[in-house]
């Protein structure tokens, strides 16, 4: 068999889910999705716990256990209407985009394109990260992103195509795709980016979240070897169905530095900046990813 019968049910479970999801009004279709996340809390006791661990080793004592609580809800929440508007990717159209995000502070990117070059847009796991970068595609942006292949190679494929829909350009996480980025920085593309992640190798020591974190130091070193400004911006919820792309003054490469010196300078001010973001509206991070970007787990309560 050339596809394991794990993937394939995956695969048929995704596109069901993807096609009940795009016949239904997108209200409704967030109605239905938050009930299925409040129904879900009882049977995710042990990803409750660990989130509120997660959110007391940063915030310390400045929530109490019930606030803690409450914020890991919403989060789910908020994760659970991110698969809503993944799901609707093909559909969406430029309209759309308009009538549900506040997208003023998209300037700054078109502001620090300089010379036919592109710009580096550097968003964090926060709103919703996806709907973030198709929705500057939308607007007029040549967007590239780095995706990491599938094991599922059906639902690969799947991803890959509701991508295309937009005109998003996915790159493939391999050796080769360097030179393709460069080239695409270099020509007027943008490389919207997410740095927030715990990196193994190849990494910059960076203070986030109140500790020092091993964040990846691609980011940087595409900025220095094309000259093009990192853009911190996120997007967050507001309500339910509303979206607001706000963004952070641009960090440029200073060639009189040394490399990796440069390197630390602007991720630590892209990392600052998302910080600041995050602790004003901690409800809209993601703090359910299986590697925490500040490695040891904290201890659960």
């Amino acid at each position: 068999m050339k596809y394991k019968l794990k993937h394939i049910v995956e695969y048929a479970f995704m596109r069901g889910v993807g096609e009940l999801i795009n016949i239904l009004p997108y209200r409704v279709a967030l109605g239905l999705v938050w009930f299925i996340a409040t129904a879900s809390l009882p049977f995710i006791g042990g990803l409750m716990r660990r989130t509120r661990a997660r959110l007391r080793q940063v915030f310390g004592q400045r929530y109490s256990e019930r606030e803690l609580a409450r914020i890991a809800r919403r989060a789910w929440r908020n994760l659970c209407f991110n698969v809503v508007e993944t799901f609707r990717v093909p559909s969406m159209t430029l309209d759309w985009v308009n009538r549900v995000a506040d997208h003023k502070d998209i300037h700054i990117v078109f502001d620090n394109m300089k010379d036919g070059k592109g710009a580096i847009l550097a968003v964090p796991h926060m709103g919703n990260w996806e709907f973030a970068g198709v929705g500057t595609q939308l607007l007029g942006l040549r967007i590239m992103i780095i995706v990491r292949r599938q094991r599922n190679l059906l639902l690969d494929a799947f991803l890959h195509r509701m991508r295309e829909y937009t005109g998003v350009e996915a790159i493939r996480r391999e050796a080769h795709s360097f030179a393709g980025i460069v080239r695409g920085l270099k020509t007027g593309k943008v490389l919207a980016i997410l740095p927030d992640l715990r990196a193994k190798a190849d990494y910059l020591p960076i203070r986030f979240l109140g500790t020092t974190a091993q964040i990846p130091a691609g980011m940087a070193a595409f900025a220095r070897r094309t000259g093009v400004p990192i853009i911190p911006a996120f997007a967050r919820r507001v309500g339910w169905s509303r979206h607001k792309w706000e963004g952070f003054e641009p960090i440029w490469p200073d060639p009189a530095l040394d490399e990796r010196e440069d390197w630390k300078r602007m991720t630590q001010y892209v990392m600052d900046c998302f910080d600041r973001a995050i602790r004003e509206y901690p409800d809209q991070y993601f703090w359910f990813n299986g590697r925490w970007v500040l490695g040891e787990e904290p201890r659960e309560p």
